[in-house]
């Protein structure tokens, strides 16, 4: 897209911004031009209306679309809530034979259609609102290494951008890459991994070594919204060694026996289960690099803007210079949201290794606040997996299978999570 044509969009889904607040309004929240504040949050034990029959499994898809309606994956099948919780409709997304497997990630796009994943399938399907297919990226069981250009990896989650219509997906737990494709053909545009270079899959990978072209972010680079400057980025990520250090699942705090174990120089080249994406107003791709407890953006070209290490993994990498100085934990970033306010101030991201919601400023990265922690009772999480941020600001959580707690009235051993939670905005606290 030519730079006045990206300004005009840009400005255009600023002034759509402004108008979704105002009619927030309406449903009884104030407009929001920016917060002037850290977001707060209280958790509603009311949500959602769940009927009698109703059993969670492990929820691992949710989006609020642009009406405030809530859609979940639980158990392969897609349901949709209206913004009160209560059930709409409810469909079986394993396709046309009944097999495809682990319905994984949602997204609701400008059009109305719904994508999902069929992750152990290698699809990504894009559905009508009512659960027929309307188009499948991918052949079904059939993978071929992070520079194929037709084969999926177990992909995770799903964005699809509204002013262009670009379909960017987080792929994912087999592959290392974002890959780009047009959201009406399912033609491939481009991809990329890890700080905008062509991804690498292990040594002895199946499929490791199919298709591909050039180094970098591989395709049409020069296409997408957002390809300011284009080509690829230096900086200080780009040098050292590929090492992941660590491993040890929980959080724990700092200085930990580190053993014979070497040190990492920098972090990890490549990404390990890219899990989360979302796109925001300004043109920028945020993607979860979850078991590299990070997050890295890009322009929609590839281009590699900025990272963030949220927690060192438990091992020698506490001992490095480039981690944070927060307690060591594992899978810090499955998925990421935005600040209903028109500038997207906050980055939201959930936690599934630790339990919490992390809130950071999404001008530099920086950590503001979390909240959640492990356990049952409301407001509590259990491997937040999936989270979501509706017109008013509220956050959903999809929860997968969680950590072993004590219930807080049997006192009975229990498993935290498979349930969808709503944490409702509730204005802002001043910046410490």
């Amino acid at each position: 897209m030519r730079v006045l044509d990206r300004l005009a969009a840009t400005m255009m889904l600023f002034i759509c911004a402004l108008t979704s607040s105002a009619g927030a309004q309406a449903r009884g929240a104030a407009p929001v031009a920016s917060l002037d504040g850290v977001p707060r949050f209280e958790a509603d034990p009311n949500w959602p209306v769940l009927p009698a029959d109703w059993e969670w499994g492990q929820v691992i898809g949710i989006f609020a679309d642009s009406r405030g309606h809530v859609w979940t994956s639980n158990r392969s099948r897609i349901t949709e809530w209206d913004p009160q919780g209560k059930l709409v409709q409810s469909w079986d997304a394993r396709g046309p034979d009944g097999n495809w497997s682990t319905i994984h990630g949602m997204f609701v796009d400008h059009n109305g259609f719904v994508w999902t994943n069929a992750r152990e399938s290698n699809l990504t399907v894009k559905f009508t609102r009512t659960g027929q297919v309307a188009m499948t990226i991918g052949k079904y069981n059939e993978t071929g290494g992070s520079n194929d250009t037709l084969l999926m990896g177990r992909p995770s989650e799903i964005w699809v951008d509204p002013v262009d219509n670009e379909a960017f997906i987080a792929d994912g737990y087999g592959n290392r890459r974002i890959i780009v494709f047009d959201g009406a053909t399912g033609r491939y545009l481009r991809h990329w991994g890890a700080y905008g270079r062509r991804p690498e899959d292990p040594p002895g990978r199946r499929g490791g070594g199919a298709g591909g072209r050039a180094a970098g972010a591989t395709g049409d680079s020069a296409g997408g919204r957002g390809g300011r400057g284009g080509g690829r980025a230096a900086g200080a990520a780009a040098a050292g060694g590929a090492a992941a250090g660590g491993g040890a699942a929980g959080a724990g705090g700092r200085g930990a026996a580190q053993g014979s174990a070497t040190v990492p120089a920098a972090p990890p080249q490549q990404f390990q289960t890219p899990h989360g994406i979302v796109g925001s107003r300004d043109g920028l791709i945020y993607l979860a690099d979850r078991a590299n407890n990070r997050i890295q953006v890009f322009r929609q070209n590839g281009e590699f803007v900025r990272e963030r290490i949220l927690r060192p993994r438990c091992g020698p990498q506490e001992q490095a210079t480039w981690t944070p100085e927060r307690p060591c934990g594992t899978e810090a970033a499955f998925s990421v949201g935005f600040s209903h306010d028109a500038p997207q101030t906050y980055l939201y991201v959930a936690d599934g290794g630790s339990h919490f919601i992390t809130v950071l400023r999404r001008s530099d990265l920086e950590v503001m606040s979390e909240f959640g922690g492990p356990g049952v009772r409301p407001g509590q999480l259990g491997r937040p997996h999936n989270l979501t941020v509706d017109p008013s600001g509220n956050i959903f959580v999809a929860e997968a299978a969680g950590p072993r707690v004590v219930h807080p009235v049997t006192g009975d051993s229990v498993g935290a999570g498979y349930r969808a939670q709503k944490f409702t905005f509730t204005g802002t606290r001043p910046i410490r």
